[in-house]
């Protein structure tokens, strides 16, 4: 095998809840988390002990996303290789479909696309847990993307606990045209502080059994208060009025998405949603990242 072609699914925050910080400066969560159809394509080459990238969108190259060693992706690789042992290299090629700085993982996708692919590439046979830690080392969404589906996150994203799939609904994410820094978006939070948090518990219940308006009572995220965006509550408002059964900032922002009952509800207020940014429609999916083609 000398290729691998994989799809990178995007996650959203069914909730998000910041519940302390460690001595190191860490934020330790509690969130619930759930991949979509909206993902990145990633295809890995080998090549001798060089990794490059190239980041690509309908053709044509990505401004504002690194396309050197700072770039998720590149990361992953050189650790992965530090970690096996191997005297290899890759030329990874990132197609996005994700938008940037949304708050929807499309940094970790790519970065547990290349963890899985490369260990399928060169045979290395890393465990899950293995990539994990490695993942870990990229990002804290990164454990997460490489398991994907349903799942409570907790510590700093290291403690997946994979909970009754999310089968209902359809998505329509709108990404405002203004990105929000995940840093900035924790040292706001950090100034500021929250009023409302999730009910865990009670969100994992409801989408046990598939009930979007018991979900909305219990999905908050405590870092849209802090986001300083108050575009970002007039979207959801105007995603209720469309008929989203519930609507929710995910991650640090600044892409904003409600849950629908139906498809045709869905296509209904993105039609009505255009002028409000970059809109996408998707569903719940029940894995991260996908091999797709093996050369």
């Amino acid at each position: 095998m000398k290729e691998i072609k994989l799809r990178a699914a995007a996650k959203i925050n069914l909730s998000l809840d910041i519940v302390g910080r460690r001595e190191d400066g860490y934020h330790l969560m509690d969130m619930v988390m759930q991949s979509v159809g909206l993902a990145d394509t990633v295809r890995l080459k080998k090549q001798p002990e060089q990794v490059s990238v190239s980041v690509m969108r309908d053709g044509l190259q990505v401004g504002g996303i690194p396309q050197d060693d700072t770039n998720t992706a590149v990361r992953a690789a050189r650790l992965f290789f530090q970690h096996t042992g191997l005297h290899e290299g890759c030329q990874i090629q990132i197609e996005k479909r994700i938008p940037h700085q949304a708050g929807m993982g499309g940094g970790s996708a790519d970065a547990a696309a290349v963890l899985i692919g490369l260990n399928r590439l060169y045979g290395a046979g890393l465990s899950p847990q293995q990539l994990a830690e490695i993942g870990l080392q990229v990002g804290a969404d990164v454990p997460f993307c490489l398991v994907g589906g349903t799942a409570r996150v907790r510590g700093i994203g290291e403690r997946i606990e994979p909970v009754t799939p999310l089968t209902v609904g359809h998505l329509v994410v709108i990404k405002p045209p203004f990105g929000i820094s995940t840093g900035e978006a924790f040292a706001s939070f950090d100034r500021h502080g929250v009023a409302m948090r999730p009910d865990n518990q009670a969100l994992i219940r409801a989408i046990g059994k598939g009930d979007l308006s018991a979900m909305a009572m219990a999905m908050v995220n405590v870092m849209e208060e802090s986001a300083g965006h108050p575009e970002i509550r007039t979207l959801r408002e105007e995603l209720t009025d469309a008929g989203a059964r519930a609507t929710l900032m995910t991650g640090s922002g600044s892409a904003v998405y409600g849950i629908f009952a139906s498809e045709l509800e869905a296509l209904s207020a993105m039609g009505r949603m255009l002028g409000a940014g970059k809109t996408y429609l998707t569903v719940p999916v029940p894995e991260g990242v996908q091999i797709a083609e093996t050369l």
